[in-house]
Order: structure tokens, then sequence, then C-alpha cells
């Protein structure tokens, strides 16, 4: 028999907290053998990939090892050197995100109504 904690983890029977992850377990392994989100979502039963990505967060946040990749889908890794792999690319995203913000956060910094004139230096001379 099922039935959901506080934390909202399924727990089976008798092995109390042991966390099941069902998107996991539907999980091919090995990058080459990857399964696209939209075959993922019909799978699932999700809503939308949205609903699915959701999902995967909450069990990547409760300890499941998900890969993904731009356009590969997701799959469980075969090896060490798959997760690293994964970690990589999920490292250069958030740089890359932080990056974006970093204009819009220097902008920020710029009491609101003060005009920068163009050519001069950060304090207008």
């Amino acid at each position: 028999m099922q039935k959901e904690n506080r934390n909202n983890r399924v727990h089976i029977g008798d092995q109390s907290g042991k966390t099941e992850f069902p998107i996991m377990s539907l999980l091919p392994v090995g990058k080459e053998n990857a399964i696209s989100t939209a075959d993922l979502v019909r799978l699932t039963g999700c809503k939308s990939a949205r609903d699915l990505q959701e999902r995967i967060a909450y069990e990547r946040n409760h300890g499941a090892v998900i890969c993904s990749g731009s356009g590969r889908g997701y799959w469980k890794p075969k090896d060490r050197q798959e997760i690293q792999e994964f970690v990589r690319t999920m490292d250069a995203r958030a740089l890359n995100t932080l990056r974006a913000a970093k204009s819009a956060r220097a902008a920020l910094k710029i009491p609101a109504g003060q005009q920068v004139i163009e050519g001069s230096g950060k304090d207008g001379k």
C-alpha cells in the first residue's frame, strides 16, 4: 500500500524512508538510449512537458540522478563519466544564466532617475 507523508514522498509498505522515483524508474540506462521528452510525457501521463520537468525536478531534488541533454531526452547514467558530463552541462547552463543577468544586476545599481551619458565614465565625467 502506498501513502504520502507530509513531505509528499511516496513510501512503499514496510520500507519506511525509502523514496520511490516513478519517473526515474521509466528511464533507460545510458545516454545512447535516452527517451525523448514527448515520449516520456506520454508514458508518465503528464499534462505537458512543463509538468514533466516539474516532476523530474522534484525527483532530482530528492536524490534521483536523472541525466538530460539538449535534444537528447532523459536517461539514467550508466557510469560516472555520464554523471560528470551531465554535471558539466548543468554547471555551464547555470554560469550562462548568471552572465545573462549580470547587465540587469548592474542596471539595478544605478539609482532610479539617474541618467548615464553615453561616452562618459560611470560617474558621468
